[in-house]
């Protein structure tokens, strides 16, 4: 398939979810929550909204800068202005096609400082692999102190629908057949195709571990380890006060209080990892969330939508200026590499 081609339909795909989503966010509200929802938007105290943005861009300023320390090992640096502008920008790409900003982030370095694509892309995988790992300490710590919600949560949303699910078709002997029946194909194509999944994981799956233990590795070589480290945590806890600054914008989440942000942050991140940029994913999840903690439908709808939506408004604008402006800015340096062609 042409490569042009898989684009376009990934994006399309990703589209589908993501406009999925949104319907499956909102066309479950009741009529008399809709009213106390559009006044929960005009009665936000965006003050805080504003604070959280800026909070936010700081994480974004600390993304850029730590993104040089992966940088040095190797070899190469990138001017800060173009690092924080690669980032930005391969936000805003990410929102169309999800992890395409990443190969965006390394373009430029690539374009534009002649760091090798490949070096650049190592350095990012890298990055993956810490926020990865990051997301588990996220986890650990939401689970040691909110473990009875985590619990209750988990229950409600995924237990109790599932197994609801499962005893209504186990009445049914036609479904209980064709499961049956399923499981035997799989069996036999997985019997079938043993080889190739052995090769699979031998080989692709293989070279994922592999790369996944030398992006660790390669943390060792830094000539500041604790600097990357220190960055890393303080970019999370960024995102982790950005989120909570928002509860101040309503009357009904300001008395949440550090725990349930924590449990808000670790949920909305899995959303943002589902679906492009996390819209429809993002604002379902949160607020199932927020309603399981006792907010009110209409502020429980409002708030993941305003924390996503301005996001999503301070990236477009600050990633499409990086975008433009990143010509401008660099032209020195081309003019300087046209001369040096020229003689």
């Amino acid at each position: 398939m042409n490569a042009k081609v898989k684009s376009i339909l990934q994006f399309i795909l990703f589209v589908a979810i993501g406009a999925g989503l949104v319907w499956l966010s909102i066309h479950n509200i009741p009529e008399s929550d809709i009213e106390a929802t559009k006044q929960s938007f005009k009665n936000a105290d965006y003050t805080f909204v504003s604070l959280s943005v800026a909070i936010s861009m700081l994480a974004h300023v600390l993304r850029a800068w730590r993104w040089n320390l992966l940088m040095e090992p190797l070899g190469h640096r990138i001017s800060f202005k173009n690092s924080f502008a690669a980032v930005m920008v391969g936000y805003v790409v990410n929102y169309a096609v999800p992890r395409a900003g990443e190969l965006s982030r390394c373009g430029i370095a690539a374009k534009y400082e002649k760091i090798p694509f490949a070096a650049a892309l190592g350095t990012v995988i890298t990055e993956r692999i810490v926020d990865v790992l990051l997301l588990l300490f996220l986890f650990c710590i939401t689970l040691a102190v909110q473990f009875k919600e985590l619990i209750g949560l988990t229950n409600l949303y995924v237990l109790h629908p599932l197994t609801s699910k499962l005893s209504g078709l186990c009445e049914n002997k036609l479904y209980i057949i064709a499961f049956v029946t399923a499981i035997f194909i799989l069996i036999g194509i997985l019997w079938i195709l043993k080889n190739k999944i052995k090769a699979l994981l031998s080989g692709k799956i293989g070279g994922l571990l592999k790369n996944f233990s030398e992006g660790l590795q390669s943390v060792k070589k830094l000539k500041k380890p604790y600097l990357f480290i220190f960055q890393s945590l303080l970019i999370w806890f960024f995102y982790f006060l950005s989120l909570y600054l928002c509860f101040y914008c309503f009357s009904a989440t300001a008395t949440l209080g550090v725990k349930t942000a924590l449990s808000v942050l670790l949920f909305g991140t899995l959303g943002v990892m589902i679906s492009p940029g996390g819209v429809g994913a993002y604002q379902l999840i949160c607020t199932q969330v927020l309603v399981f903690y006792g907010v009110i439908n209409s502020v429980a709808i409002a708030f993941p939508w305003i924390t996503w939506g301005s996001q999503l408004i301070a990236i477009l604008i600050i990633g499409g200026l990086c975008f433009l402006l990143l010509p401008i800015l660099n032209k020195n340096n081309n003019d300087k590499l046209s001369g040096n062609y020229n003689t």
